[in-house]
Formats: C-alpha cells, sequence, structure tokens
C-alpha cells in the first residue's frame, strides 16, 4: 500500500493521527492501540512490527480510538463536568452542543468515538477560570498575585493543563448563580483570565481533558474534587441583573 493510499484510508475512515503526517509535533505519550508493538505516535513508529506490515494504515495512530481521550472524560464526568464531543483536532464545538452536554458515564464511548471533549460550564454547574501563558499574559501569576493582595489562597480544585502551559480551574457554582463568561482581558480578574461560567442561558464551555489540537493535548494537572466558587472571586465576577 502506498503512501497516498494510507492517506486516503485515514480520510476514508474520518480518523485523524496525533499530529502532523510526517512527524512533527505529536502525543507522544500516547500508545498506539492498534499494534501490539506498543509504538508511539511520534512519526516513528517501529517497522518490524508483523501488525504494522500486515496494516500499513496502521502506521498512523488513529486518536478516534485513543485510550487516554476516554478515559479522561470519564474522570472529568466522576467530578461532576459535564463532557459534550468537539470537532477531532478542534476547538468550537457543533451548534446544539449545550443539548449533548452529559455526566452519564455509560454513553462516553458513542458519544466521544473520534472526537475531542469538551466540558459545559451550566450543565457542570460551575465557572472555570482559563488562566492563559502566551506573550506577555501571565494568567496564573496575575491571579496569585490578586489573591495574595486579598490575603486570599487560590483554592485547590480540579485543574486542566493547556497546550500553552495555562491552566484551566474548575469551581463549583452557588445556586443561581449567573456568572457569564469573558475573555480578552475583560474580566475583574485581570489580564491573562478568561473566564466560562453558566450563565442566564446557554452558558460558556471549555476544551476538555483528553483533546488534542495541533498534536498537543489537554491533559489533567490535578484529579481533585472541584472546590467551590471562592468568595473573592464570585464577588468580582457576577454579573448585574439584566434589564427588565
Amino acid at each position: 500500500m502506498s503512501v497516498r493510499d494510507v492517506q486516503a484510508v485515514i480520510a476514508a475512515s474520518g480518523y485523524e493521527r496525533h499530529g502532523r503526517p510526517f512527524g512533527g509535533s505529536a502525543f507522544r505519550d500516547c500508545t498506539c492501540p492498534k499494534a501490539g508493538c506498543g509504538a508511539v505516535a511520534d512519526g516513528s513508529e517501529r517497522g518490524d512490527c508483523p501488525e504494522h506490515r500486515r496494516t500499513p494504515a496502521q502506521l498512523w495512530h488513529w486518536s478516534a480510538e485513543c485510550p487516554q481521550v476516554l478515559a479522561a472524560a470519564r474522570i472529568a464526568v466522576g467530578r461532576g463536568l459535564a463532557v459534550f464531543p468537539l470537532p477531532i483536532g478542534g476547538r468550537v464545538p457543533e451548534r446544539g452542543w449545550q443539548r449533548q452536554a452529559t455526566l452519564d458515564a455509560a454513553t462516553l464511548p458513542e458519544l466521544l468515538t473520534g472526537r475531542g471533549v469538551g466540558v459545559g460550564c451550566r450543565a457542570s454547574n460551575v465557572v472555570a477560570l482559563d488562566l492563559d501563558v502566551h506573550g506577555d499574559e501571565d494568567g496564573p501569576g496575575v491571579l496569585a498575585a490578586l489573591a495574595d493582595r486579598l490575603g486570599e489562597t487560590v483554592p485547590a480544585t480540579f485543574t486542566v493543563a493547556t497546550p500553552s502551559g495555562g491552566r484551566h480551574l474548575y469551581y463549583r457554582a452557588p445556586m443561581g448563580c449567573t456568572i457569564g463568561s469573558t475573555s480578552g482581558g475583560r474580566t475583574p480578574l485581570g489580564p491573562g483570565i478568561d473566564v466560562r461560567g453558566p450563565g442566564h442561558r446557554s452558558g460558556g464551555y471549555l476544551v476538555g481533558p483528553g483533546t488534542v489540537i495541533g498534536g498537543r493535548p489537554y491533559s489533567i494537572a490535578h484529579d481533585l474534587p472541584v472546590a467551590p466558587l471562592p468568595d473573592w472571586i464570585a464577588s468580582r465576577l457576577h454579573a448585574p441583573e439584566p434589564s427588565r
């Protein structure tokens, strides 16, 4: 089978390899479930593996069958985070994603096959802080400085590491919380901190753990119970009541 034929097989299957087709950035910690040799998806899969030789398409790692994606989604659901599918390799969900968000772990294999993972804030009843780290932005440092200035601490909670080196911190929202979503340095918490919340209607979302974009994973950094949203953060984020 030629390289072109292999690519055709992958395209027809709807699967996509972790990372770029001919090496480069890839999810090196993910072993290929298609091959008994335990090859990794870094562009140097073992050519002497009998299973690879028998089916050349298996030289590609099919992220639709990546066990880490499903495992991470199950952990998130176990912590009370409602997940929904994202297009493979993408950050923007399809229309109607709010209705797909679920806490039912039994539905995840069918729901997430060949997909990435999103976390819906309204269905999860959480407020999430997206701490960016790129360019001049240092979200974790800004949040730590704010807490220090107020004599507070940033509570440990369920945390996802982002490919840029940032963090997603999830906090349980109080009953009736209508905190919305803000980005681009417009949040009262400071630059480099985006907020995703339940909002008044559909709420916001984040890319969830297990998702791989551009060959780089969103991974669970701290598998902890989702802590309550601290008052010193909530007081700065509560949206005003909508005008009647």
